[in-house]
């Protein structure tokens, strides 16, 4: 089977296997819900990470964001709310 194929049935590990890790919106250590995300790090971005403690050190093709105003949307499409 191709690599590809194997990605694609989820049969191959991510190279973003760190997480979830929930980032604030400006990188400190509280903040309102809206702007916050949960991010998958790589693992030079994981690495970082460790080194600096703080994500504003990571590079932008080291990690994927998924803001929580996303998943409470998409929460709310699939469970007919309106949080």
């Amino acid at each position: 089977m191709l690599e590809k194929e194997m990605l694609e049935k989820g049969m191959l590990p991510s190279r973003f296997a760190h997480g979830p890790f929930v980032v604030l919106s400006d990188g400190s250590t509280y903040d309102g819900a809206d702007d916050c995300a949960i991010a998958y790090l790589d693992d030079r971005g994981h690495q970082t990470l460790h080194e600096c403690y703080e994500f504003k050190g990571v590079e932008d093709d080291q990690v994927v964001f998924v803001k929580i105003s996303d998943l409470i949307d998409a929460y709310n499409k699939v469970h007919g709310t309106d949080l």
